[in-house]
């Protein structure tokens, strides 16, 4: 089986399984989203936790994740995706369990920059072993099922935290068991993922026949002994794709101040209780989980890149209506909120799947972690001001700008993007070398 034969293998129980072991990343990166969002009304009341320091914990794991990103993608380059998607998430794992234990805010962003750090790494190495694995016609929709685990693993954190305080667990005890739980599915995914096996085109390039004989059989693969690793090519041959990738990703970053902020922009606008502000959240993440699901059914129709587009452009649309809806009706606010969530997670989605397809197998674990990283950069910044600006009542005016700036990114997608839907790996990154080749001639 080559990658002609990959390409146009059907789907099965085997790439079914590799989806979801992947997807479990992301569940975590949903759950921890939410978690630390929905504690920190409880670390407020039993810390003195300034605006800014409310910004800084709920946005380390961002500036975690740039280094998770970059360092892991050159370690999956290197060494495999399979052993970084193994390794990466112990930092998860640990930080979990610690962060029940801290007695200051800024111990507790020591550990959330190390929870960011795995969630980067992971969210670098699993998509570029599950797209140079699944068959062209069916890479969107299986690559888009991964990323909706996201909104799951939120859900589920939004329900631990509802289930914790309407059982009479005390403020104190409440967000350190939050936290602490974190561990539980990140150690299950660690198991589960001996289970993972190596892309074949990375083992086609980097592999040892010897050691890797089993999957050289199963994938009828032979060792290219002529593969070379050029990290320059990066900023050169695949520009363009560079570009594209990071300006999507961009736009998904801007979404950090209703992930991450959703339940204090409730708390502030639209409820009078904590479990108000849970049962809304858990309204506003169902939105986020239908977005998922519309974007993984979209991907291999209508394209990656139309999807990207009109999604960026309607999430602008709803920044600006949430800014006008502020102080105003919750209804209103609450059905503003829901629809930017549904659009920001097609978003995100997009952003995901692109990211693994328009880099070459060589290049593609640093490059992935260098568009990854311009996300977690664009979340750590949006996310950190909204405390600053419910304070100070510039929120409004911050989404009026954040609206009118992802809908002029969703222009510049539309010129500089690319159609990715039913082409090989190889048949991309080639059209993206054409393209450079002919910019250079004229």
């Amino acid at each position: 089986m080559g990658f002609k034969e990959l390409d146009d293998m059907p789907l099965n129980r085997f790439l079914i399984l590799m989806t979801l072991l992947v997807g479990l990343g992301s569940f975590l990166d949903g759950y921890d989203l939410l978690n630390v969002s929905i504690a920190l009304p409880f670390l407020i009341k039993t810390m003195n936790i300034t605006a800014p320091v409310q910004g800084m914990l709920g946005t380390a794991t961002y500036l975690g994740g740039v280094f998770g990103a970059l360092l892991f993608g050159i370690f999956s380059d290197l060494r495999g995706r399979r052993s970084a998607l193994i390794v990466d998430l112990f930092f998860f794992f640990i930080a979990s369990i610690l962060s029940a234990f801290i007695q200051t805010p800024f111990q507790l962003l020591a550990l959330r920059f190390a929870i960011g750090f795995g969630i980067g790494a992971d969210i670098v190495s699993g998509p570029a072993l599950l797209s140079e694995m699944l068959p062209k016609n069916k890479r969107g929709k299986m690559l888009g099922i991964s990323l909706l685990m996201m909104p799951l693993g939120g859900l589920v954190s939004v329900l631990v935290a509802y289930a914790l305080y309407v059982s009479g667990v005390s403020a104190f005890i409440i967000w350190r068991v939050i936290f602490a739980l974190g561990a539980v599915p990140a150690l299950l995914v660690i198991l589960l993922r001996s289970w993972l096996t190596e892309s074949p085109r990375w083992l086609a390039m980097f592999g040892d026949p010897k050691k890797h004989a089993k999957e050289f059989s199963v994938f009828s693969i032979k060792a290219q002994s002529s593969a070379k690793k050029s990290y320059s090519e990066i900023f050169s041959k695949y520009k363009r794709g560079l570009a594209y990738s990071s300006v999507a990703w961009f736009t998904a970053g801007t979404t950090s101040m209703l992930t991450i902020f959703t339940p204090l922009i409730l708390e502030k606008f639209a409820t009078k209780s904590y479990v108000q502000m849970i049962h809304l959240t858990l309204v506003v993440w169902l939105f986020a989980l239908s977005g998922a699901i519309v974007s993984a059914l979209l991907h291999d129709y209508a394209g990656r890149k139309r999807l990207v587009v009109v999604s960026v452009v309607l999430l602008g649309v709803f920044y600006v209506l949430l800014g006008i809806s502020l102080s105003k009706n919750a209804y209103v606010l609450e059905l503003f909120l829901s629809l930017a969530m549904l659009f920001s997670f097609i978003n995100v989605s997009s952003a995901y799947t692109i990211q693994t397809e328009v880099f070459p197998t060589e290049l593609k674990g640093l490059a992935d972690g260098l568009t990854f990283s311009i996300n977690r950069l664009a979340n750590f910044v949006f996310g950190s001001l909204i405390p600053i600006f419910l304070v100070s009542g510039l929120l409004k005016n911050f989404m009026w700008f954040s609206g009118l700036l992802v809908i002029i990114m969703a222009a510049i997608l539309a010129v500089i993007g690319i159609e990715t839907k039913n082409k090989s790996l190889e048949k991309i990154q080639e059209d993206l070398v054409q393209h450079n080749l002919v910019n250079q001639q004229s």
